[in-house]
């Protein structure tokens, strides 16, 4: 009789960390499919946030014989 009982409650132990795991991956499927929309929209900003870095660098690079680097004026 006790045995029934254990495999009863194994079973229902089972099931019941098997619709836990379920319900955990779908709310990891909607975490990554939220990030992704997120990245897809934030990408045009980070690129025009950007823009001027890249322009800062562009202008270092061509004046890399100079010797001050930047200590005695603006970059």
């Amino acid at each position: 009789m006790t045995q029934i009982v254990w495999i009863v409650v194994g079973v229902g132990a089972l099931l019941f960390l098997a619709v836990l795991g379920y319900g955990l991956f779908g709310h990891l499927n909607r975490l990554r499919s939220s990030l992704a929309d997120a990245q897809t929209a934030i990408a045009p900003q980070v690129q025009a946030l950007t823009q001027g870095i890249r322009r800062a660098q562009t202008l270092r690079m061509l004046n890399e014989g100079e010797t001050t680097r930047g200590h005695s004026r603006h970059a």
